[in-house]
């Protein structure tokens, strides 16, 4: 069996996660795929958050056409800081022998090495990166990240390119202007009816 799995703070999920999302599951072939908002990141301590319950809904609604989807709040009920190293551990004991499939951005990946246990993490997942900028060298980024290990090479999902981002969409809310396009028409439908980033 196959379980992917992504995670990140999703505040809020757009349009180019849903993208990488469907890429993710049809390149690895998923059997199921996790994903999982953070509780709180140790890379975001100052990033202004929806409350966790928005940012929970907002997945469902992004992901409610998804077959084999799994919109999990394991992360958000864990105290404390979310670390994938625990995400990860929880989800091998549900399924012992599966293959598990991490997908993190090209931003993460250059950071992964400040991650929490990240050679353990290495060696337990298959890990998969979305390039999210045209002049990156994923493949340079690659030898870095596995160099002096013995973890398996991470793997490339290929992805149109998005110039979104959940700053961008916050911000353009704080500024009036449109989100249409950005995020799914449920997920640009709740943001208003619920006055999420009205102000930063």
């Amino acid at each position: 069996m196959n379980i992917g799995i992504m995670g990140g703070t999703f505040n809020p999920v757009h349009s180019g996660h849903i993208a990488f999302l469907h890429a993710f599951i049809h390149q690895i072939a998923l059997d199921i795929c996790y994903v999982i908002p953070a509780r709180r990141s140790p890379f975001r301590m100052n990033e202004p958050l929806a409350e966790d319950i928005h940012r929970l809904n907002m997945l469902h609604l992004a992901c409610d056409h998804i077959p084999n989807i799994i919109v999990s709040d394991m992360e958000i009920r864990r105290e404390g800081l979310s670390y994938t190293i625990d995400t990860v551990s929880e989800i091998q004991h549900a399924y012992p022998d599966a293959h598990i499939y991490l997908l993190i951005g090209e931003d993460q990946a250059h950071r992964f090495k400040e991650w929490k246990q990240w050679e353990d993490l290495l060696s337990s997942v298959h890990l998969c990166i979305v390039q999210r900028t045209l002049d990156a060298n994923v493949q340079l980024l690659i030898h870095e990240l596995i160099h002096g290990t013995h973890a398996n090479p991470p793997i490339i999902i290929n992805t149109p390119l998005f110039h979104v981002s959940s700053t961008l969409i916050r911000e353009s809310v704080v500024q009036g202007r449109s989100i249409e396009g950005l995020v799914p028409e449920s997920v640009e439908k709740y943001i208003v009816q619920h006055q999420l980033y009205a102000s930063l």
